[in-house]
């Protein structure tokens, strides 16, 4: 008879996604996970099967979650100021330097690993559904410019975004990443 699991999966995942996170998929041991999952060994492997697959599902649940985090604050304040809010906080402070998990993925591990690829590519998706959608709320609230596509700009949010982690990781201050901030906000604001 098999062992039920007797751990938290999604918290084990969380405390995968912030080792990883923090120092690289490729900086983190097996033996790094099991000791921040708080897992033996034998628990990762049968649960998850290999290091690679438990940060195939820890990305996947990172990006969930990252979604459903910017819907939340997108949803609670003018379009506008919480894209501005945003993009700040990543000029600023681009989560405690740590930048974010999909774009340190698809720089890290994405080009060597068609899996994880898509799964980047699938995250990636679900933010620039998250601003369109958003984007569309705040057209129908005439917070957003009338004349704009949302799902191109929505595309265009994420790849700043995802410029603008790149630079802020590399070491660009705030003040000069300013400029690209207001380029991407002039592009939808009224």
């Amino acid at each position: 008879m098999a062992r039920s699991i007797e751990f938290d999966k999604s918290q084990a995942l969380s405390a995968a996604i912030e080792a990883i996170w923090h120092r690289g998929y490729h900086a983190v041991s097996t033996s790094d996970l099991t000791a921040e999952m708080g897992l033996a060994r034998s628990s990762l492997y049968n649960t998850f099967g290999s290091k690679r697959e438990v940060f195939m599902t820890a990305l996947a649940q990172y990006s969930t979650e990252r979604a459903a985090q910017l819907a939340k604050s997108l949803g609670h304040q003018p379009v506008p100021k919480g894209i501005r809010a945003l993009l700040t906080a990543i000029a600023k402070d681009n989560d405690a330097g740590k930048g974010c998990l999909l774009v340190n993925s698809a720089v890290e591990v994405a080009p060597h690993d068609p899996e994880i690829a898509a799964i980047v590519q699938e995250g990636f998706s679900q933010m620039a559904h998250v601003f369109e959608s958003a984007l569309r709320a705040g057209q129908a609230r005439g917070e957003i410019r009338a004349g704009i596509e949302p799902k191109a700009e929505a595309i265009t949010l994420v790849s700043g975004i995802a410029g603008l982690r790149v630079l802020a990781k590399a070491g660009f201050s705030a003040k000069v990443l300013n400029p690209t901030i207001e380029a991407l906000l002039s592009r939808v604001e009224t």
